[in-house]
């Protein structure tokens, strides 16, 4: 028996759902019914049966409960006070691509410093592959990424946090400002900018460029968004934004995709990653504001 059993079957005692406490621990979901499961072989007893969808809890697992809850205070406590002594400054490496550090993690930034500022955020601008690699890697402890048809590494665990819609962004003055939607097949005469060989959003394009039968007029390769915006507010060359990104006092507007074209915004870390109180902070916090600011 370990601790870790111990909270997750009162997390799941406590929200009747292994799915909802899953998404608040930021543990997979197999791995808290391992955990309880665990527990069951232990005692040699049921604590948790299912009836339907609906969960509930034995004699067993109540007792289990009222005995656990006192352990795991007297164990948060213990480790809140020594995250004070030994935390007194630390740092979080996070990676992130380019263009949702602009509208997701900015906004957060001077929140999380105030309540921590003794915690150092070490910010890695790096695009969806190379993101998820540096994770995989060890280099950074969480990844604040975007995917596409629920595809990502299976030794990752993500939790979805909203969405990102997928733009054509044009000066306001261009041909095609006017329209309400647009299709690749469209675009072929265009010259565009796209984001580099290893992100998410050049992949996902050059595929339905190539689904198109349509050869794009690539003319620049870019990971810096400012750069991106500027050149989009003087010319007739496009580019593929989030519409998040682009603000009303741009000199651009976005276009959406024939069919939208909509990307997963999510949280990743290494599958069952063990985090100090400060990283589930900072994890819940941008989740939190996720969940009120991304439409």
């Amino acid at each position: 028996m370990s601790i870790e059993q111990l909270i997750y079957f009162t997390k799941v005692c406590e929200n009747k759902s292994f799915t909802k406490t899953s998404k608040e621990l930021f543990i997979s979901q197999p791995a808290i019914t391992t955990a309880i499961k665990n527990l069951e072989k232990e005692f040699k007893t049921e604590l948790i049966t299912m009836n339907g969808k609906n969960l509930e809890i034995t004699p067993s697992g109540e007792h289990l409960y009222s005995l656990a809850i006192p352990i795991i205070t007297l164990y948060n406590n213990l480790e809140n006070q020594m995250h004070d002594f030994v935390y007194k400054s630390t740092t979080i490496k996070i990676g992130i691509p380019p263009m949702l550090g602009t509208f997701i993690f900015a906004p957060l930034f001077d929140e999380f410093l105030i309540k921590y500022p003794n915690v150092n955020l070490k910010l890695y601008e790096l695009a969806s592959h190379a993101n998820k690699t540096a994770l995989l890697e060890g280099e950074i402890d969480i990844a604040l990424t975007v995917i596409y048809n629920n595809e990502i590494e299976d030794n990752l665990d993500f939790i979805k946090i909203g969405n990102a819609d997928l733009v054509f962004a044009v000066n306001k003055n261009h041909p095609f400002a006017t329209k309400k939607e647009i299709s690749i097949k469209e675009l072929g005469n265009t010259p565009l900018i796209l984001f580099k060989e290893d992100s998410l959003q050049y992949q996902v394009i050059t595929k339905l460029f190539n689904k198109a039968n349509v050869t794009p007029i690539i003319k620049l390769k870019s990971e810096q968004l400012s750069t991106i915006k500027e050149l989009l507010s003087y010319g007739t060359i496009g580019a593929f934004l989030f519409k998040q990104v682009i603000k009303e006092n741009d000199d651009i507007i976005g276009i959406p995709l024939e069919g939208n074209l909509s990307f997963d915004i999510v949280l990743a870390t290494r599958k069952n990653s063990k985090f100090n109180k400060l990283a589930l902070d900072l994890l819940k916090l941008i989740k939190d504001y996720s969940n009120e600011k991304i439409k």
